[in-house]
């Protein structure tokens, strides 16, 4: 295999940085990784010939990180028409997995029928379970479950998870070694059951990317669905979650649900059905060496330049998907809020927004982002001529909307403040980015609702993601606080990124599958 530059991959040297039981484990099993989204997407060039582009997100992005060590096998969702059009080739030519030009993996498409997966990915994974997970739906109206959802659910959930499932096993059964696999998200929640009652012996993890909500609140969706998602994660051997809030919250939702489980909470270990799944926490990371990379290319050095005519005396910023969880409307209240409370920072201070827009083909995404705009123009009229600066008008928040990583990296490197007050998050990176390549000891606000929060909330600001008035005063705080006590937590902040980077997050993870399959999982 090739690596992204068309170098040859040695993954037996690359192992050599491995624990040395996750390296014994790469080196005698298959890997298979599977997500809804893959690594590479193929595109059909007018010649006949196909070009491939990396895959986009931060499943992606965390999980290919596991391939520079291994020669994994992914299986993921045909995206494009030119990802059905190569699983097409590949069955003629009778490949079992296809092999990218200038790729480290090998990947296996599941073609689904557009009508299944639009019912699988639009109506049952998102929003109804992303909303669930997230805790944001609004419940004396939504959601309701229908005769469509339920349509959904039946036709197209269930339907393309047991594609997944096929796809696998299909993987598995031609190995000629023992296979692993690693399941990824809240969109295969019914895979690990399928491949259980096919293949006992496989090894399985899932990780959910995701918070996981008490059982209180899965009580709004059916029975059978809840009943399904928890009786398949127990065909796991190893479930893992961002934080030990959402393993507990796990543990709690499958006691809630089903009747014939035997809890260890010490161990962290549910019996279900005579079979034993391990409850874990893995807090995903960042790959430092990547982040610096981009933050220092060509592409990130021009924004730089450019983002600097926008810096004020003081900067605060946010970089996030425009999406509900994130909670960007009421960040920008609390900005006003403290413009409103120390007028002596007018035209000293701009918030600096960069967002990209997410799932337009949701309605309630749609409707947000429209909140977003509408507050943003309300604020900047609010203050339109109360200030200037350099002989221009001041204007309080800049909005950047669009995808573009390098811009959103450069940005980092010169805020003041990094407000990160998401509802609920299952990790959220942009605080870690964030922490890693800021120059000018930036102080960090942080939700409590975000996954980070247990990491980093030591050397960061706390506060509740509903709490504008309280947002407001820790916007004046960070602003203000003593220049030494500003290094002090953001060099602290730097060192526990550096530390438990991406590759810790998937040591971690090899570790656990080794015991397994070694015969017993004892580590805490």
């Amino acid at each position: 295999m090739a690596d992204e530059h068309g170098a040859t991959v040695n993954h037996d040297a690359r192992r050599r940085d491995l624990p040395e039981p996750a390296r014994d484990l790469l080196s005698r099993v298959t890997l298979i990784i599977a997500s809804n989204r893959g690594p590479v997407e193929f595109h059909r060039e007018p010649d006949g010939s196909f070009s491939t582009r990396r895959g986009t997100g931060g499943v992606v992005t965390a999980i290919s990180a596991v391939s520079r060590f291994t020669d994994a096998i992914w299986v993921a969702a045909a995206m494009t028409d030119g990802d059905r059009l190569r699983a097409e080739l590949a069955a003629q030519r009778g490949e079992s997995v296809i092999e990218p030009d200038n790729a480290d993996f090998r990947v296996r498409f599941v073609v689904s029928d557009p009508d299944a997966y639009d019912r699988y990915y639009n109506h049952i994974s998102n929003p109804l379970l992303w909303f669930l997970q997230h805790y944001l739906w609004d419940t004396p109206r939504q959601p309701d479950i229908d005769h469509v959802t339920w349509d959904a659910w039946n036709n197209g959930y269930v339907t393309v998870n047991q594609q997944f499932a096929e796809e696998i096993l299909a993987v598995a059964d031609s190995s000629t070694q023992p296979p692993i696999v690693m399941l990824q998200d809240y969109h295969l929640y019914l895979v690990p059951g399928y491949l259980r009652e096919a293949r006992p012996d496989l090894i399985l993890q899932h990780f959910v990317h995701i918070p996981w909500p008490d059982p209180d609140y899965w009580r709004l969706l059916p029975v059978e669905f809840r009943r399904a998602i928890c009786h398949s994660m127990l065909a796991n051997d190893i479930v893992g979650f961002q934080t030990p809030r959402h393993a507990r919250s796990f543990v709690y939702t499958c006691e809630a649900t089903l009747d014939d489980v035997d809890i260890d909470y010490r161990r962290r270990e549910i019996r279900y059905r005579g079979h034993t799944t391990h409850v874990r926490s893995y807090p995903i990371s960042i790959d430092v060496d990547a982040v610096r990379r981009v933050a220092a290319s060509e592409d990130a050095l021009r924004h730089e330049e450019h983002i600097k005519t926008f810096l004020n005396e003081h900067t605060i910023l946010r970089v996030d998907r425009a999406e509900p969880s994130k909670n960007i409307v009421r960040g920008f209240q609390a900005y006003d809020r403290f413009l409103e409370l120390h007028p002596e920072f007018l035209g000293r201070v701009n918030f600096l927004a960069f967002l990209v827009p997410s799932r337009l083909e949701v309605a309630e995404y749609v409707d947000y982002l429209d909140d977003i705009n509408t507050i943003v123009g309300r604020i900047n009229t609010k203050y339109a001529n109360v200030a200037e600066r350099d002989g221009v008008a001041w204007e309080p928040v800049r909005l950047f909307i669009g995808d573009d990583y390098p811009r959103a990296l450069a940005a980092m490197k010169y805020y003041d403040v990094l407000l990160v007050n998401a509802i609920f998050d299952g990790m959220n990176l942009v605080a870690k980015e964030g922490a890693l390549l800021n120059r000018r000891n930036g102080v960090l606000i942080l939700s409590e609702g975000a996954g980070a929060y247990q990491q980093l909330s030591e050397h960061a600001l706390s506060v509740s993601p509903a709490d504008v008035e309280s947002t407001a005063h820790a916007i004046y705080q960070a602003l203000t606080m003593p220049a030494e006590q500003r290094a002090y937590h953001a060099q602290a902040l730097r060192r526990l990124v550096i530390e438990q980077d991406i590759l810790a997050w998937i040591y971690s993870q090899l570790e656990d599958l080794a015991a397994t399959v070694g015969g017993s999982l004892v580590r805490a």
